[in-house]
Parts: structure tokens; C-alpha cells; sequence
């Protein structure tokens, strides 16, 4: 079923029926990338839960054929006593379903983490001390080369320990606990980063690269800016301080004379061409020195970036002007050239803003603030000769979150269908709250009210979630949580937030729990706040061996139920 498996809820598993459940887990690790963290925890509990309904003490007396048989994704939530129990006598099946899981699909703060990366060790030392593990045997803890504590690294070997090192450079994620100790071990491993070679940073570098000062301190050379271009090209998501150490390496050149590299302060057309989306890192003094010349032959590089700050926004604008005259006589062409430049404009002047509808789609992604959105609504509503009632949802969809800018009555007048449609590809809306209580009214009309909405229309629903009044979220069916946005979570009010029950807070699942702010955690109680540490780590405090029990066998009526979801969402995927 592939990407139709993210149509399956917690509760359609949790109704399974018991002979079913192995099949059923089969089946889904089949295609454990379309899996999410919620999803596969359901999964892995509902048949944990089955499996010790056949034999009390199952995971003490496991086999190796038994082992075998559990999906490498759902054995990674394990409870953390269960994986304590496990025999000696599996460990080869163990290690060989450790070296191919793929560790993302567990919370980071799962305690089953550390159970595992400690069981695995057990399993390659016999029990014995650390100091016995080889180079070779790195390579079979897997993806838990990566939880490695610091307390465990201590007690192997110096060649072992450099050999660790470098199987963890290659870690996308490192518990940010142990951060800071193994950046330490490190540095007494290959000495201080900033005599370092050119293998010593290919091989162990990624280590520091999430620390600022540790990654500055690396040696200004004529190589490592490639290096860091390498290491950066391997990264989903590569830090701040890496991109500002490459940043830094290209905005300096050698002086051989003074033996030393010094700062290019003015940004050049190969710079910035080379930079790319790294243009963001120039000062506002250092960008007023860009020439006029240099900035026509790159605006569209420097338009791609969204995130200037206002100081920066303020040169770039001006730059705009002197090289294309006053906002008054920027023609479609430009305004697509300068895209987010354009957010340094005043708010008259971005009313003024020749935006036909086929490149408001083009600008919607930038940083624009809730005043912004209003003048850039005014002026491509005159531009167009618009009026919000007139808006299809095609043109809904262009103005993404640029529907923001709309008044609370012309919100009114917005055609229900057509917003329907369009919602669902409406990504990232971040209005002020009374816009959201608008748009969450207008969803209301839409879908109906909250408490019947499904885990579908509450993903297409987004940010919009976040306009819902204290007794709208209570009423949310505790099923639909997994499915609200990321975003949405910060942007709900920390009062409307502390009506969340037990069961809601839970459902939110690791992500979205990560999510929850300071201000929101403020006002939820003792029972609210350890329900919440339950979403990140998936386990209760008193962990639970099974789900709730008595979820009755699907009969007729009961299969009926557990298909129809997913025959809908598959006959909407023919239908694309």
C-alpha cells in the first residue's frame, strides 16, 4: 500500500483482531519509510500486546525464530524491561535486526534507546567489560553507533574509541546530552581542532559541527572550505555553524604577505552566485557595498532568501530602488525578480505592487508580517480587479499564506466550496489569532463542527487548527492529534492549549509534543506535563506491557469500519 499506509490510524490498529495483528505488522514494515512515529509505536505495542497474551513471560523466553519474525522497525519499541529480558540465545538475530533498523522511526527521547544501544553491547561483548569490543565490531551496532553515552565510550580501547568516532561522524543525530562530552573526547582523541588535518576533518569533523565554537575553531585552510562543502552535501539539515564557517571560508581569501586570511567585505557577483541561499550571512554594512552593477546581475539569488533580517531588508530595498527607480514604476518583471526583497518595501508601497495572480504563488513564501500580508491582499485585489467573494480555489491556492491579508468580513465572503478544495494545499498559514478564529470559522462551515472532523480534514486544515476556542480543541476527537501540523502546535494560545485532556496531550505523538512551548507547559498540570513527556518518549512512567485491553475482534460491521477509511483514501488516490 505504500503511501496509502499513511492513512492508517492508531485506532484502526487498535481494533485489529488479534489473529490478524503479526499479518498485519508484516504488512506495514513492508514499507516502513511511509510509516510515522505514532503510527509504528501503535503498531509495535498492539502486537507486543497480542504476543504476550500467548505467554506471559514471551520476551524472556523468546526464540530465534520468534525474534526473527518481528519487524525491525516495531522491535525498536520495545519496552525497555522487555528488551533488559531478552536472552542471550537471540543476540545474533538481535544485532543483525539492530545493524538494518532504521532508528528514526523511535522518539528521540525514547528510553528504548539506550536499552538497546546497552543490550546490543551486552550481545557483542558476552557480558563482559567494554574494553573487549574490536573495530569490527562497530559496524554491527547499526544506527546505535549513534547512542553511544559518553560512560560507555570511556571504557573501550583508544583504537576502538578512534574507530567510534569515526562510525558516529556519519550519525544524523547524537543525543544532545552527550554532545558536549564527546565533542571533549574528541578533541583528546585528535588533539585540538584547529591543527587538524584534511583526513581528520573528513573522518571525525561532523562531530563538531554542531558546536559553534568547536566548528569555528576548525583551521582556516585552503582546503577545508571543499571539506566542509562535501560534509554540508551529506546533510538533510545542515547546522547554522556550519553554514556560517563555509560562509566564512568564502568571504576571505589568503594574503600572502601578511600570512593570513582577510575579509572580503564586499559581496561580489561570484560570491554571491556561489553563496546561493549562504547570501543571508552578509551584514547590512557589507551588503551596502555591494555596486549597483553586482546587484542587477544577482537579485535573483538575493530574492530566493526569506529569512533576511530587517536591517538587511532595509539595504537590499534600497538597492532595489536605486537600480530599478521607485517602487511606482517597478513593472511584473521586476517585483518577480526582487520576490523576497520585496518585504523591505514601506506597506504603501507594497499596495502599490503590479501582482497578477500567476506570480503571487511566487511570493507567498516569504517572511511577511500580518500588516504586510494586508497591504500585498489590497494591492493584488486592485492589480486584479479581485474581490475575495470572486476567489476560485485555484486562486486560493496561489495566495497561499498571503489569504492572511484578507479582513474578517471579506473572510465572510470567501466561497465555502472552493476553500474546501483549496485548503489542503494551502501550506504553512501564519495569520495573527483573530485571522485564524476567522479561517477556523469558515472551516467550521466547511467540514462541520470540530468534534466530528477526521484525521484528513484536520491535516489539511494546518495552521488553521490553531483558530479553535478552548471548547472547539477540547472537543477534537483524541484521534485526529498525530495528524495536526507541527506548526500548529506553537501557535495555539497557552490558555486554549492547558484544556487538552490526557488522552489528547498523548495522542499528539513525539513530534508534536517537541513542539509544545515554554508558555504552554506553564499552565498544564502535574498530569498534563507527564502526559505530554509520554507523547516524546512514547512510554508511560508506569510503563504498560499492553494497550488497553478488550478492543473487540473486527467482525462484519467491525472490518467494515477498518476498510472503509482506507478504500476512500485509495479510491481518492486513483482518482488523482
Amino acid at each position: 500500500m505504500r503511501s496509502v499506509l499513511q492513512g492508517i490510524t492508531c485506532k484502526m490498529i487498535n481494533e485489529a483482531p488479534d489473529s490478524g495483528v503479526m499479518e498485519m505488522a508484516l504488512a506495514m514494515a513492508e514499507s516502513p519509510e511511509w510509516l510515522s512515529k505514532v503510527q509504528a509505536g501503535c503498531a509495535a505495542k498492539k502486537l507486543f500486546a497480542t504476543l504476550v497474551k500467548k505467554r506471559a513471560d514471551y520476551f524472556k523466553t523468546i526464540t530465534e525464530q520468534e525474534l526473527d519474525k518481528i519487524p525491525s522497525a516495531l522491535l525498536l519499541h520495545l519496552l525497555p524491561s522487555d528488551v533488559d529480558d531478552l536472552p542471550s540465545s537471540v543476540c545474533p538475530i538481535f544485532l543483525d535486526k539492530m545493524e538494518e533498523a532504521n532508528i528514526s522511526s523511535l522518539p528521540l527521547n525514547s528510553p528504548s534507546r539506550p536499552a538497546l544501544t546497552k543490550k546490543a553491547l551486552f550481545c557483542l561483548t558476552n557480558g563482559t567489560d567494554l574494553s573487549s569490543l574490536t573495530g569490527g565490531d562497530l559496524p554491527k551496532l547499526g544506527p546505535l553507533v549513534c547512542e553511544l553515552q559518553p560512560s560507555q565510550l570511556r571504557l573501550m580501547n583508544p583504537d576502538v574509541l578512534n574507530s567510534a568516532f569515526q562510525e558516529m561522524a556519519s550519525c544524523k543525530h547524537i543525543p544532545q546530552q552527550y554532545r558536549a562530552d564527546i565533542i571533549k573526547m574528541v578533541h583528546q582523541t585528535f588533539g585540538n581542532s584547529s591543527d587538524w588535518t584534511e583526513d581528520t576533518v573528513e573522518s571525525v569533523g561532523p562531530l563538531l559541527l554542531c558546536d559553534k565554537v568547536a566548528t569555528s575553531a576548525l583551521p582556516n585552510k585552503p582546503w577545508m572550505k571543499d571539506v566542509l562543502r562535501y560534509i554540508k552535501s551529506l546533510s538533510s539539515d545542515p547546522s547554522d555553524a556550519l553554514k556560517k564557517k563555509i560562509f566564512a571560508l568564502t568571504t576571505t581569501r589568503s594574503n600572502a604577505t601578511r600570512k593570513k586570511r582577510e575579509i572580503l567585505r564586499e559581496p561580489t557577483e561570484n560570491l554571491i552566485q556561489e553563496l546561493g541561499m549562504d547570501n543571508v550571512y552578509w551584514s547590512a554594512g557589507e551588503l551596502d557595498k555591494m555596486s549597483n552593477s553586482t546587484f542587477l546581475a544577482t537579485v535573483e539569488i538575493l530574492g530566493e532568501i526569506p529569512n533576511y533580517s530587517a536591517d538587511q531588508l532595509a539595504v537590499l530595498s534600497k538597492k532595489a530602488t536605486e537600480a530599478f527607480g521607485p517602487v511606482s514604476q517597478m513593472n511584473e518583471g521586476v517585483v518577480i525578480q526582487l520576490e523576497c526583497i520585496n518585504q523591505g518595501f514601506s506597506n504603501s508601497d507594497l499596495e502599490n505592487l503590479p501582482l497578477p495572480m500567476d506570480i503571487v504563488e511566487g511570493i507567498s513564501h516569504c517572511g511577511w508580517t500580518q500588516s504586510q500580508m494586508e497591504s500585498l491582499w489590497r494591492g493584488i485585489a486592485k492589480y486584479n480587479n479581485l474581490k475575495a467573494q470572486q476567489l476560485g480555489a485555484a486562486e486560493m491556492v496561489s495566495l497561499n499564506r498571503l489569504i492572511c491579508g484578507l479582513s474578517s468580513s471579506e473572510i465572510k465572503q470567501l466561497n465555502i466550496s472552493a476553500f474546501k478544495r483549496a485548503v489542503g494545499s494551502m501550506d504553512g498559514i501564519k495569520c495573527s489569532f483573530q485571522i485564524l478564529q476567522q479561517l477556523k470559522t469558515l472551516a467550521v462551515a466547511a467540514f462541520g463542527k470540530p468534534s466530528t472532523w477526521t484525521e484528513p480534514q484536520v491535516a489539511d486544515l494546518g495552521n488553521i487548527l490553531a483558530g479553535l476556542d478552548a471548547s472547539e480543541l477540547a472537543s477534537l476527537d483524541p484521534s485526529v492529534f498525530p495528524f495536526v501540523s507541527r506548526t500548529c502546535i506553537p501557535l495555539i494560545p497557552p490558555n486554549n492549549f492547558a484544556v487538552l485532556s490526557a488522552a489528547q496531550l498523548e495522542a499528539l505523538g513525539p513530534d508534536n509534543a517537541a513542539m509544545v512551548t515554554t508558555e504552554q507547559r506553564n499552565l498544564l498540570n502535574n498530569d498534563q506535563l507527564d502526559t505530554v513527556e509520554t507523547a516524546l518518549t512514547g512510554f508511560r512512567n508506569q510503563a504498560q506491557r499492553a494497550v488497553q485491553s478488550g478492543a473487540p475482534s473486527l467482525g462484519a460491521e467491525g472490518l467494515s469500519a477498518f476498510m472503509k477509511p482506507l478504500l476512500l483514501l485509495l479510491i481518492g488516490f486513483l482518482l488523482l
